[in-house]
């Protein structure tokens, strides 16, 4: 089934919904605190006796993606491991969450061996899509020497995790991804003397220092658990990202955004740079960023020639490349290697969608191509491979080319922002009758 995307215009004063690498980060931190306070273990799971981050595994925030919700269905297996004699098997449901998957691995096994249960169960993660195609070799190769084993069984679309996990000094590799060591980290907190040593260069440093910022702020066990220094995470820049991308490029749009930190770690507001260089302004109005002006000039390039690193920020490489074809005659993307291992190879869909558009895009080196000189057609279509990215993506084609774009698949947003389409088009994607492509 095909839906018809169409942006006329955009009018959007909006909270951006809370960053899910602090959320993802806080439920960890707070689960593994409270393992630590022996007082309060094992915690209550039934009304009016939890504090703290222990209501967020009770009851999930109306904000919540599919991503969070595979985290805190993994933490809530691990809790009811705990009082279960039956099972051998703990089952981790991971879904489509590479971020679930890389953190929970390191840290379900961390508790296991705190919890003095490692030699009587194994923790078995259900990876769904494309996940367990993603790469874990380094992570497998770090934890084998600690005492853990972890066998991914790709026919059967699961992966295994068992043994008795050593302390010591996990020694990972940074660069394939930050999250790894993230995890490690994370771990650390239930494992005595254990620390972590990245070797070599880091990828995506900016997510790490967001891991030890949190737990240096969640440092007091007491206050963390009673919530007396909790508050509402900092919103999400790479929906932000999107949402100021996709302001730019419909005419005379208004976009103000609340909910952000100017000052994150995550990296993904270097989108406020990007499109600063396109000649998009923004302003911020105390706690609230506003776009200025969206497009003007219609097909006029703003800027001859633009280049970027993405290694910190590939998430929202796609958005940048709409945003470039419209405004840039040459643009070049390098470090863009690890978009080929998201929920699809997002360097063949991007190209795929900006040709489809009527862009010239292609890759060389490691590096993504865009050339300026194009027809826009009639017709376009973008497949989504399934992926929330490439859903977006076709947002930004609509916004820019002022036509209606088809995609094949609406659901696959609500893995990272559920109810996109009624905040920024109400009524939109409409189902094209008659025959699909």
């Amino acid at each position: 089934m095909n839906y018809e995307i169409k942006i006329p215009s955009l009018n959007l004063d909006f909270t951006v919904p809370p960053s899910k690498s602090v959320v993802h980060r806080e439920l960890i931190i707070h689960f593994l605190l409270g393992s630590l306070d022996k007082s309060r273990w094992p915690l209550r799971l039934s009304k009016g006796h939890q504090k703290g981050s222990f209501d967020k595994l009770r009851n999930p925030d109306a904000t919540d993606n599919d991503d969070i919700r595979a985290t805190r269905a993994c933490l809530k297996a691990l809790y009811e491991a705990v009082g279960d004699e039956s099972s051998t098997d703990v089952i981790m449901p991971c879904n489509e969450s590479g971020s679930t998957l890389r953190f929970m691995i390191s840290v379900g096994a961390a508790f296991l061996a705190h919890m003095g249960l490692a030699e009587k169960k194994r923790l078995v993660f259900l990876p769904k899509g494309r996940l367990i195609d993603r790469p874990l070799d380094q992570l497998i190769r770090c934890l084998a020497d600690h005492g853990v084993t972890v066998s991914v069984d790709k026919e059967n679309q699961k992966i295994y995790v068992e043994g008795q996990l050593q302390g010591g000094v996990f020694k990972i590799e940074g660069n394939v991804s930050s999250q790894y060591a993230s995890g490690l980290q994370m771990a650390c907190l239930v494992i005595p003397g254990a620390s972590v040593e990245i070797v070599g260069p880091m990828e995506s440093k900016g997510y790490y220092e967001l891991t030890l910022d949190l737990i240096k702020k969640y440092a007091n066990i007491n206050e963390a658990l009673e919530g007396r220094n909790s508050k509402i995470p900092e919103g999400d820049w790479s929906s932000a990202a999107f949402l100021l991308t996709l302001g730019a490029l419909t005419p005379d749009a208004c976009v103000q955004l609340s909910g952000l930190n100017k000052d994150s770690f995550q990296k993904d507001k270097i989108i406020l740079e990007i499109l600063k260089q396109l000649g998009f302004e923004y302003e911020w109005n105390d706690s609230k960023l506003c776009l200025i002006k969206g497009r003007t000039g219609e097909d006029d390039f703003f800027v001859s020639e633009l280049n970027l690193d993405a290694a910190d920020y590939p998430d929202i490489v796609p958005y940048i490349a709409v945003a470039a074809a419209a405004r840039c005659k040459l643009t070049r993307i390098k470090n863009i290697e690890r978009l080929r291992f998201k929920e699809c190879d997002r360097v063949e869909a991007t190209i795929q969608a900006l040709k489809a558009a009527g862009a010239s895009a292609s890759e060389k080196d490691g590096s993504l191509i865009i050339e300026g000189g194009f027809d826009i057609p009639e017709n376009i279509f973008v497949p989504t491979f399934n992926d929330h990215r490439m859903a977006m993506t076709a947002c930004l084609i609509a916004a820019w080319t002022k036509k209606s774009v088809m995609i094949d698949n609406k659901e696959c947003v609500n893995k990272s922002f559920p109810g996109l389409f009624e905040i920024i088009a109400p009524g939109v994607p409409e189902v094209l009758e008659g025959p699909q492509d």
